[in-house]
């Protein structure tokens, strides 16, 4: 299936990097590309409407390009956290938003560990999903209360 999807993306862009999969447009290029596969007509147009759809379970297109997108993400992210030697993960920004009820229950945490010979110490890499709407503005507030105890 990865393949396929692969191939078709490459059909598209010039080069297809992780970012054409896993970021907020990634999930219209799975949907596009699912939809294709399955002879089913592209319904939806709008991003948000997509996220929405996905999540809820309301197109099963849509909700099958969201658990592609879950288990790229857990195959990338866990690929960086083995390559960089992380102690943690942190999923941030809109898709954590997005993602923070749905992703327990998706293949990520699968595709996240499954590196072979290092399975073991990938599965004691904690992962946690940011989700609080302004997590910059609050990491400012806090480095200044720090800095400036009242």
């Amino acid at each position: 299936m990865e393949d396929r999807i692969l191939t078709e993306l490459r059909g598209r862009f010039t080069r297809v990097s992780a970012e054409r999969v896993v970021s907020g447009p990634g999930l219209s290029n799975l949907y596009e590309v699912i939809a294709e596969m399955h002879g089913a007509p592209v319904s939806i147009r709008h991003n948000r409407e997509l996220w929405d759809q996905a999540i809820f379970g309301n197109d099963d297109i849509a909700a099958a390009a969201l658990e592609r997108f879950c288990l790229s993400l857990g195959s990338i992210s866990g690929d960086l956290a083995l390559a960089h030697g992380a102690q943690g993960v942190v999923i941030a920004g809109g898709i954590g938003l997005r993602l923070a009820d749905h992703l327990p229950h998706s293949g990520f945490a699968e595709r996240f560990i499954a590196k072979g010979r290092f399975e073991t110490m990938m599965s004691r890499i904690p992962v946690k999903i940011i989700t609080h709407e302004e997590p910059g503005l609050l990491g400012a507030a806090a480095a200044y209360a720090n800095r400036h105890p009242a």
